[in-house]
């Protein structure tokens, strides 16, 4: 189910949902059979960073002065570089980091609803510039995120045959858009991450994450995914430590909306399990290690399985997620803050302490992707939840980060914006009320409204299957969204000549000295204490690869 390191489990921590009423992070006992959590040791503005005003127009000054045969000269290019943000500049050897904004400044690029489509997407942020100097909030989301996999069996399970799109970024493999177009598959992915220490964790995560979950899931389609978000908030760890800003942190709040084909399992607290991990587990009980008998296993398995609709969540930190259900606030993370009891436990076994409701008196969340000064006690292990929707009554899901969350309860966020058909109308609304309550922190907000009736249909198979490889839409071939984003991406990142294959030591020195606004989560003295003392634990980057995976 989840993952288990040994630290101490909260009260009610298994076989309960993981919604909660208002601040309290129970369940009600009539929804522990649709909604299963990890069982960890605690429940587990303007994102294009445009230049200013007066960079504008010293460029412009600047350029003015050029004559015709120097326009394109290095000191133009040295006045670009300039302004760049680090990630801009990192983008140059990733083409998934040099994807442009989308619509509602969507890291992810540009995202529409397909015909298909049972969900639309709202997204509001506010920089809250009586109280913040600078956007450390971003968003991500996708409308045609991976199709589901169908079980890997037999020679097919290995997953060195399976390619990831942060492999394929790094070559040539990426086939150009225009080949292939972009399977319909009706599953979500939406994501926020509030940055601390500066914005580069946070835009990171918004252009990379979702790709990274994608070749995960690809690698492992026998792995129930609230492990695959767990080992993808692992690499995120990773690769973030290899890079050169390596005292960025951010929270984040994930969740995927995907149709799968799922078996009766009364051992599940939602009641049932998608068919691929239940293959694989049937499999292996059994001893069938033959292609016949995993066919054979399978075909069983599909008599009974009924296509369904799942959501997948995980979170670091403060950042929520709340899925309305009949209009009640179900709470869907977990928030890692140093007041917890159960996480300041898990500190104290980590050999860290709580002063001041931060660890080590620095930061005021416990779990962060990033953060890699303080790893060893400010993991990246998240709160995951596994809830089977009921179209009848599950109408939008908020995601949000603790800008608004300080300031309003779950269900008073519920109660504020379940009128609101148009999500884009029910984000703004929620960010509004934030401010005239005083938030004092940036504000991002994503309402995700469901379509009960297109999802009734599907799942009364009134109209043909979607969103699960083997059905039709997917049999006529095609990719992924993000692969089609950073396909397109990586094309004109090598028609411009400035694609590079490794980061150069100059960059990294750079981007170390990126101006850093601490935020309300950190204590600035604090992290400039932390950082001295684990001076040399975090290796300074070398050559730095483009792109891992």
């Amino acid at each position: 189910m989840g993952q288990h390191d040994g630290a101490p489990h909260p009260p009610n921590a298994a076989g309960h949902s993981a919604a909660t009423d208002e601040s309290k992070d129970e369940a009600p006992r009539d929804l522990r059979s649709t909604t299963r959590k990890s069982g960890e040791e605690t429940p587990s503005g303007e994102k294009k960073r445009r230049s200013s005003g007066v960079g504008r127009a010293r460029d412009l000054f600047s350029s003015a002065k050029q004559s015709l045969s120097s326009l394109g000269s290095s000191p133009e290019h040295k006045t670009a570089d300039k302004h760049q943000t680090p990630l801009q500049k990192l983008g140059k050897t990733d083409p998934a980091l040099s994807v442009p904004q989308g619509s509602w400044n969507n890291s992810a690029g540009e995202s529409h609803p397909g015909p298909r489509s049972t969900f639309r997407v709202g997204v509001t942020e506010d920089k809250n510039k009586k109280c913040r100097r600078t956007m450390e909030d971003t968003h991500a989301y996708l409308y045609n995120f991976l199709s589901t996999p169908a079980p890997a069996l037999g020679s097919d399970a290995s997953s060195k045959n399976r390619t990831s799109l942060a492999e394929s970024t790094s070559s040539s493999q990426l086939s150009p858009v225009s080949s292939q177009d972009v399977v319909e598959t009706d599953n979500g992915y939406f994501a926020i991450f509030d940055g601390h220490a500066g914005t580069f964790a946070a835009e990171w995560c918004g252009k990379k994450v979702h790709i990274l979950l994608e070749d995960i899931i690809r690698k492992h389609p026998n792995t129930a995914i609230p492990e695959l978000l767990d080992m993808t908030f692992t690499t995120v760890d990773q690769q973030l430590e290899k890079l050169p800003l390596k005292n960025s942190g951010c929270t984040a709040v994930i969740a995927v909306l995907r149709w799968e084909d799922r078996i009766p399992n009364s051992q599940s607290v939602t009641g049932s399990s998608a068919i691929a991990p239940a293959t694989a587990a049937a499999l292996e009980k059994g001893g069938d290690h033959r292609e016949v008998d995993a066919s054979a296993t399978e075909g069983k398995l599909r008599q009974v399985a009924s296509r369904q609709r799942v959501l997948y969540t995980a979170n670091v930190g403060d950042a929520r997620i709340v899925l309305c259900r009949n209009g009640k606030a179900l709470r869907l993370s977990y928030d890692h803050k140093g007041s917890d009891e159960n996480e300041g436990k898990r500190i104290a076994g980590a050999g860290g302490l709580i002063l001041n409701n931060r660890v080590n008196g620095v930061l005021a969340v416990t779990r962060a992707l990033g953060d890699a000064y303080m790893k060893d006690l400010v993991t990246g292990h998240p709160y995951t939840t596994e809830t089977v929707i009921q179209p009848d009554i599950d109408e939008f899901l908020i995601l949000a980060c603790d800008g608004l969350w300080d300031v309003c309860s779950d269900q008073e966020a519920v109660d504020l914006i379940r009128g609101v058909e148009d999500p884009q109308v029910a984000s703004k609304c929620l960010v509004e009320h934030a401010l005239s309550r005083f938030s004092t922190d940036n504000l991002s907000c994503m309402v995700v409204r469901f379509d009960s009736k297109a999802v009734q249909q599907a799942v009364a198979k009134e109209v043909p299957p979607i969103g699960v490889e083997g059905d039709a839409a997917s049999k006529m071939g095609g990719i992924s969204e993000a692969e089609a984003i950073v396909a397109e991406s990586k094309k004109k990142l090598e028609e411009s000549g400035e694609r590079l294959d490794r980061i150069p030591s100059d960059l990294a020195r750079d981007m170390e000295t990126h101006d850093q606004e601490p935020g309300p989560e950190l204590n600035a003295r604090a992290v400039e204490k932390a950082k001295r003392e684990n001076k040399g634990k975090v290796s300074p980057p070398a050559e730095t690869p483009a792109a891992t995976s």
